[in-house]
């Protein structure tokens, strides 16, 4: 199941702005899909602060010019220990990035997070990781983060 997720948040053509998923390890240390969504919110919302998680979110780079828009998808990886977390789970979080890495492939940034961020940190990250050429915005589905990085004349 965490394969067919994978496989729709990270499609190049066909994922959503915002597609998003969320594994974790049971108790034979097999990565398992704990939920699956669209959305910023939800996502963040999927993210319990009792739980060792991995995320990945499929965030839309649209690019607007004067009769061209193009879309390109970056996939960030979110890796949460949550604040509630004991002391020896924590331990779990090094070895579950090594398994789950296997599934998740082709990121533009990695998160590691104990608590809940903002989608301008997400777009501060992919800013960072990037070439020159900045998108017009960046979409999560149910929020835009415009980048203010162009003059509106030259759109």
């Amino acid at each position: 199941m965490a394969d067919e997720a994978y496989l729709k948040v990270s499609d190049a053509k066909e994922a959503a702005a915002g597609a998003w998923m969320v594994v974790t390890l049971d108790k034979k240390k097999k990565v398992v899909l704990v939920s699956e969504g669209e959305g910023l919110e939800t996502f963040k919302k999927a993210l319990d602060a009792s739980q060792v998680l991995w995320g990945l979110i499929c965030v839309h780079g649209v690019d607007v010019r004067a009769n061209v828009e193009s879309v390109r998808r970056k996939l960030v990886q979110i890796n949460w220990v949550g604040s509630g977390v004991k002391p020896m789970a924590r331990s779990n979080a090094l070895g579950g990035k090594a398994k789950v890495g296997k599934l998740i492939k082709g990121v533009a940034a990695t998160i590691d997070a104990t608590e809940l961020f903002s989608g301008q940190e997400i777009v501060d990250k992919l800013c960072a990781a990037g070439g020159a050429h900045k998108p017009t915005y960046y979409s999560f589905g149910d929020e835009k983060i415009d980048l203010g990085f162009y003059d509106p004349a030259n759109k």
